[in-house]
């Protein structure tokens, strides 16, 4: 039995269905962009713009004020970037200096304190312990600095890190005839551990070259011969640029 044909389209169904799938098609690409990329609602984008610009603008702020505040020891730097020589080679002269923060240590008279209390002169800082042999050998030297350098503008600061025998960091001085560094102590060793986490401090000895506005001009991993001619160059030049 013949299959009956199949009767014409009517011209109105025609366009009907026509309509309908491009009303799917429509529908189904917007979809689509909503799942992928979402089009963020009126005013989303330049909000998150505005957001982005201002953290742009606090960053740019927060390193202005970081190089004001190190003003003086970015002209320190600058002057003596070319001194870090001989005896004292090993000293790296920052181009860019920041500000340095550790915890509290120990005094002469035992009392807590901090770098802040150094702000207004040149530091040399120094951490040390007894049995570490370099320290040793660089503690006299150290000493002779400070005897004839040490000022209202530039001191030496010796932290020493002995965590036992506490005796024996002032049994050593007296020894080796230290008479001109005031002793600092810090017996948990707490400032070694703050610069060894903010890679600064590799080892002992590890010595900073602050400014008076208690910025680091300087760091250097090891032993020097600070009594040295080259040292006291350098010494002697950061004083003078801090003025």
């Amino acid at each position: 039995m013949a299959k009956p044909p199949t009767p014409p389209r009517s011209p109105l169904l025609v366009a009907k269905a026509a309509l309908i799938t491009m009303a799917v098609g429509v529908a189904f690409v917007y979809a689509i962009g909503s799942m992928g990329g979402k089009k963020p609602p009126p005013g989303a984008l330049e909000e998150g713009q505005s957001q982005e610009r201002a953290a742009q603008e606090g960053a740019s702020d927060e390193r202005k004020a970081g190089a004001e505040s190190c003003a003086v020891s970015a002209k320190i730097a600058e002057s003596v970037k070319d001194l870090a020589k001989g005896e004292i080679a090993a000293m790296i002269i920052t181009s860019k200096p920041e500000p340095v923060s550790l915890g509290a240590f120990n005094g002469p008279d035992g009392a807590p304190v901090t770098l802040a209390a150094f702000k207004g002169k040149t530091t040399l800082f120094n951490v040390w312990a007894t049995w570490c042999a370099p320290c040793r050998a660089e503690m006299p030297a150290l000493d002779k600095l400070q005897a004839e350098m040490g000022s209202d503008a530039f001191q030496v600061v010796a932290v020493n890190v002995d965590t036992s025998r506490l005796d024996r960091p002032k049994a050593f001085l007296e020894e080796t005839g230290v008479k001109s560094l005031a002793y600092y102590g810090d017996p948990k060793a707490n400032v070694f551990f703050e610069l060894k986490q903010s890679g600064k401090g590799l080892g002992l000895p590890t010595t900073l070259l602050l400014g008076p506005d208690g910025c680091q001009i300087g760091l250097m991993n090891g032993p020097a011969v600070w009594d040295s001619a080259d040292a006291k160059a350098l010494i002697a030049r950061a004083v003078e640029a801090a003025q």
